[in-house]
């Protein structure tokens, strides 16, 4: 009779580790998922990205003026150059990103709902800073005369605004002290 009670523990930590496992899997699943259908989604129906690109553009012209909202995408005309927000500037990506991990840190007690509802007006703030930033930069290149890395500028300066956006949004859902937010 001995026998049978001396494997419990084994048993125990077995199925106790089994659960860490499953407390993982399922919130990991979720980040996966979540963002996988958000970039089918706006891949789909690119119309919805107009969601992004329309407020994103307001904000822009409220600080560089001179903007014009014609088929769908903001024109900026600044210091003789054109600038187009358009559907690759839209920053549904990051937005995709953003909601999958806040639904990741709903699932593993982080964050409370409310951060899903902040997602968006979020998304619309990093993609102004970004939209912002690479006028910005754009202007300095052409006043040094190196307008053909325009491409990459966007790319190092949506980089920047986003990953900025994205880890002080982690930090804030990630931080020990008991937030208003969480």
């Amino acid at each position: 009779m001995q026998d049978n009670y001396a494997a419990l523990p084994r048993v125990k930590n077995y199925l106790m580790n089994l659960r860490r496992q499953q407390q993982f899997a399922l919130p990991l699943f979720a980040l996966l998922i979540t963002y996988f259908l958000l970039r089918v989604f706006f891949k789909q129906y690119v119309e919805a990205k107009t969601w992004f690109i329309y407020p994103s553009g307001v904000v822009v012209n409220w600080f560089k003026g001179s903007g014009e909202y014609l088929n769908y995408e903001w024109v900026f005309g600044i210091q003789s150059t054109r600038f187009v927000l358009g559907e690759p500037c839209s920053g549904t990506t990051f937005f995709s990103l953003l909601i999958a991990y806040i639904v990741y840190r709903i699932l593993t007690h982080r964050a409370s709902l409310m951060w899903l509802l902040l997602a968006y007006p979020i998304a619309i703030a990093a993609n102004s800073m970004r939209v912002l930033s690479s006028i910005s930069a754009h202007n300095s290149l052409a006043y040094l005369n190196a307008l053909k890395f325009t491409s990459e500028v966007h790319v190092i300066t949506g980089t920047i605004a986003f990953s900025v956006s994205f880890l002080l949004v982690a930090y804030l859902i990630e931080r020990p002290t008991d937030g208003v937010l969480k």
